[in-house]
């Protein structure tokens, strides 16, 4: 129980900072709540310093502009996210980073290939890695700041692939043990199948440690849609068998959730089912709906047995090729043993804008709220991305928070900064 527990304290700042204090405290105590208002903050501090520790790069569900609407041709998992197929190297080295007086390019590069073209793998093996590092300011109103580095990513990624077999593995270490995704100390290994591809891999069926396919695939694993569902590409990642399939039209995947197997005791395992369809019915528009239900015997943040539901719509579009528009609006369902049921929402709507090639201007509005009758917390950024040269960019954040907490509020400032690589 002692790993489980350590993994939830650190392993993810949205779900422990607006999930954890909300729901312990409402079951604690009137007499206990003024300490708690007292002492929060300091946990609050020693929370943050962890995190944004293990995040996952090339999730960009804004190369809609590009007119992919699906994922399956640039990248090894068919729901977007992690290891590039050599297409989707090379589409990243023509359509993502910037080309300063050249322009757009029309080929890619000899930068373009793993570790910049230095090392040609055989034909049937794609390798990649990845290099994230944090630079965090973050103030609460009324208190000190807090400064940080934080190395947040550090993967090596691989897959097999021989006929339509697949077989896909991470393997990375991060500065703190407790993770979801750790198999031990601070090794951590947040994907890894086995899997067998068909009809020109549009389709995959698979078994082994993978992403939830639900609503945005995205690298902001703190957003609300992503840690009130518990669905980021961070550490959440469930063992299970997943089924998925894609076209122009029509892209989908369902995973039957069997638990986590790298957290213990069983307990804490969630169990049930996760997935996703989204349509693209026109030129750089899709829209998709997900669901997921899960069950665990002992809930990781209420320590009951607790079923969870999320349910929702998600959309990309558009309608300008610099300007992409990204919305997801989820309900969320919690129903704990001996307490009515939580029904509360998540909502976000993020414009990315392109104005020249390599250089993004990113604006985000998001809510929770996790029970009817609780006030609505929310927060925005503003943010750029610079794809500054091959296999590599910057991103800075500004984030204004206002957290709703038993019936106060916690409102902060944070500014971030990430550099990142990738082999």
């Amino acid at each position: 129980m002692a790993r489980a527990r350590r993994s939830f304290v650190h392993a993810d700042f949205g779900v422990n900072f607006r999930n954890l204090v909300r729901l312990n405290y409402m079951y604690t105590p009137n007499k206990l709540r003024t300490s708690i208002r007292i002492r929060f903050i300091w946990v609050w501090l020693a929370v943050i310093t962890g995190c944004l520790y293990p995040a996952r790069a090339s999730a960009y569900p804004w190369m809609i502009r590009h007119d992919y609407t699906g994922c399956v041709t640039c990248h090894a998992d068919p729901s977007g996210a992690g290891l590039l197929t050599q297409y989707g190297r090379a589409q990243s080295d023509v359509l993502l980073r910037m080309h300063y007086f050249s322009g757009q390019a029309e080929e890619p590069s000899s930068t373009a290939g793993t570790a910049w073209g230095l090392v040609t793998p055989p034909e049937w093996l794609l390798a990649g890695g990845s290099l994230r590092e944090l630079y965090m300011y973050s103030k609460p109103d009324g208190q000190k700041a807090l400064t940080a580095a934080v190395l947040m990513q550090a993967d090596l990624r691989a897959q097999i692939r021989v006929g339509g077999f697949r077989a896909s593995g991470t393997i990375g270490v991060v500065q703190s043990s407790a993770s979801r995704a750790s198999v031990a100390g601070g090794v951590v290994s947040r994907e890894h199948w086995i899997g067998y591809g068909f009809d020109d891999d549009a389709g995959l069926i698979r078994a082994g440690r993978i992403n939830l396919p639900f609503g945005l695939r995205m690298i902001e694993h703190t957003m609300f849609v992503r840690s009130a569902t518990r669905t980021d590409i961070n550490d959440t990642q469930q063992h299970g068998l997943a089924f998925a399939y894609s076209t122009d039209l029509v892209r989908m995947e369902v995973l039957g959730i069997l638990g986590n197997y790298q957290i213990s005791p069983d307990a804490y395992r969630e169990r049930g089912y996760s997935g996703y369809v989204e349509i693209a019915p026109a030129e750089r528009v899709a829209v998709g709906l997900s669901s997921l239900v899960t069950h665990a015997k002992r809930d990781l943040y209420l320590q009951v047995p607790n079923t969870r539901q999320a349910h929702g719509t998600f959309l990309r579009a558009s309608p300008w090729r610099p300007l992409v528009l990204m919305a997801e609006a989820d309900l969320v369902v919690s129903s704990p043993t001996g307490v009515d049921s939580l029904v509360g929402y998540a909502s976000l709507l993020q414009a990315d804008v392109e104005p020249i090639q390599g250089l993004h201007l990113i604006g985000s509005v998001e809510s929770y709220k996790k029970r009817a009758n609780e006030g609505q917390s929310w927060a925005t950024w503003l943010g750029s991305g610079w794809f500054f040269a091959p296999h590599a960019d910057v991103r800075f954040d500004f984030i204004r928070q206002s957290d709703v907490v038993g019936n106060g509020r916690l409102n902060s400032t944070s500014l971030l900064g990430q550099l990142h690589v990738f082999l």
